[in-house]
């Protein structure tokens, strides 16, 4: 619950950065994401989940962990964009041949099998002649790492939930943790 004061800063604050973002962003969003489609991003944050599922913490997909990884390659990686749209169009065609139905569709015990299989490189097909299935899973799991544990101002692990987790001191501060006491 937040007071009256708390309300009004992050009011205050809302409707400012509305009115700076116009000047900040480079040519026109079509939706949430700067990189990604809203069905790449689905499917993107299902992979995301089964990497760090929600449990007593919040899992990849409440922590922003998509939201991270398109704004990482947007402004600093956009070479891997491509690499990205390839990985998620085989493992969509994959899975609508494969399943009738798209990877954010299924069940979670089919993801985390489908995964698995993506992890040792046996899902069959010409799916994967653009990237090769490990490329694009080791790739979504090192960039959801990144993305979870790495500093909220990047655009991921929202509201400090892996630090909340590993009990880490937060807002980190060089110099300023306090560890064993």
């Amino acid at each position: 619950m937040i007071n009256r004061r708390q309300f009004i800063k992050y009011a205050a604050l809302g409707y400012g950065s509305l009115l700076v973002m116009p000047g900040c962003v480079r040519g026109t969003l079509k939706g949430p994401y700067r990189v990604f489609s809203a069905g790449e991003a689905d499917c993107l944050s299902c992979i995301c989940e089964q990497f760090i599922p929600s449990d007593e913490y919040a899992g990849a997909k409440e922590a922003g962990v998509v939201n991270f990884i398109d704004k990482l390659l947007y402004q600093r990686f956009p070479e891997l964009a491509e690499p990205y749209r390839k990985g998620i169009r085989a493992l969509e065609g994959y899975c609508e041949d494969t399943y009738k139905k798209g990877f954010a569709r299924l069940s979670w015990e089919e993801q985390q099998a489908l995964l698995v299989q993506m992890e040792q490189g046996g899902l069959s097909g010409s799916y994967w002649d653009d990237i090769p299935q490990k490329e694009f899973f080791n790739m979504a799991l090192r960039n959801t790492m990144q993305g979870y544990y790495g500093p909220p101002r990047h655009g991921g692990n929202k509201e400090y939930v892996s630090y909340r987790m590993m009990r880490l001191d937060f807002p980190l501060l060089i110099g300023q943790n306090r560890y064993g006491k």
